[in-house]
Parts: structure tokens; sequence; C-alpha cells
């Protein structure tokens, strides 16, 4: 009987070192053994992560695939459509289209002034007196920045050249600072 007993006392000692075991987890022999509300928490995370992975891999890489097909193809016509215009222009022609361009500096600071605000950006522009240049110094968030010189790239009045763009981190997370060039300009102060 006093077997019986001790067995069953030992049985809910066990039982109760399961139920510790499952709900709050213990260490056994240096090892931490979690507990099942945090293993089942575990696996839901996994199986979110894998479910992204694969929504990136199927649909964001697809677009993204589709995305740069289209860029290259319009890369390949724009390229042929130049040399086509190359193989055909007349020494006059490609004479007119290398002169460099002149802008008024009111100008200037209306169409880019344009853009800085469109585009919430600050602007410092320092055309050189001596040199077809303008130097841009230019402050704002990073994708504001990037889309204030994409929109200077791809404007067909100002007919800019980007060069030598360096980009960096500002006073804070969210301010960027870049500098670029645009060469082929000539400034004007005054009509002449």
């Amino acid at each position: 009987m006093l077997r019986k007993l001790l067995l069953f006392v030992l049985c809910i000692f066990l039982g109760y070192g399961i139920y510790v075991a499952v709900t709050q987890g213990v260490m056994i022999f240096g090892n931490e053994i979690k507990p099942y509300s945090a293993l089942v928490e575990g696996n839901e995370n996994i199986d979110n992560k894998v479910a992204t992975l694969e929504r990136l891999n199927t649909v964001t890489y697809a677009q993204t695939e589709n995305r740069l097909r289209g860029a290259k193809r319009e890369f390949s016509d724009r390229k042929n459509e130049y040399d086509t215009l190359a193989a055909s222009a007349s020494v006059a022609e490609i004479a007119e289209a290398n002169k460099r361009e002149q802008y008024l500096l009111d100008y200037l600071w209306m169409k880019i002034g344009t853009y800085a605000n469109a585009d919430n950006v600050k602007i410092k522009i320092t055309p050189s007196d001596t040199q077809a240049i303008v130097d841009f110094d230019v402050t704002g968030e990073y994708i504001s920045v990037v889309n204030f010189i994409y929109d200077l790239e791809n404007d067909t009045d100002l007919n800019f050249n980007v060069d030598n763009i360096i980009m960096q981190g500002g006073s804070s997370d969210t301010v960027t600072k870049a500098t670029f060039t645009v060469t082929g300009v000539n400034v004007i102060t005054a009509e002449e």
C-alpha cells in the first residue's frame, strides 16, 4: 500500500513537472526548454516569414523583372532611334546638337525652383564664370533629392547632362545632401 501511495505521489509530481515545463519552460543541464506557447509563436513567425519570402519570390520578383524588361526594351528603342538619327545627320546638324546651351539665370531659377518646390528640397546653384558648368548642392529627404535630380535630367526644355552625383547622409536620418554638376550649360546673368 505504501508503494502505491509513493507511486501515486511520484506520478502527481511528475505530472506537475510536465505541466510546468509545457506552460512555463524549464532549464535542464543548462539548456532552456521553451514553453509550448513560445514554440507555437515561433512557428507562426517562421510561417509568416516563409509566406513573405514566397510572395517576394513570385510576385515581387516577377514585377521587378517585367519592369526591367520594359526598361531594357525602351533603352533599346531609344538607342535604335539615336543610331538612326546619328547615321542620317548632316555635319551642320551635328554641330548644332553639340553646341552649348545658354540659359538666362532668371529662367533657370524659375524652372529649377519649380522642381525644388515640388520635390520639397533646398538648392544652391553655382554657375562657373569660365566654364560651361553649373554646380548644384541639394538638401532634402532621400527620395525627394532623387526625384529632383530625375526631374532635372528628364526636362526636355533644360536638356541637362547631370554628372558627378555624390549623395551623403545629412544631420538626421531624413536629411540627405547631394552635390552634382551639369555640364555644357552657359548661364547668362542679363540679356545681351
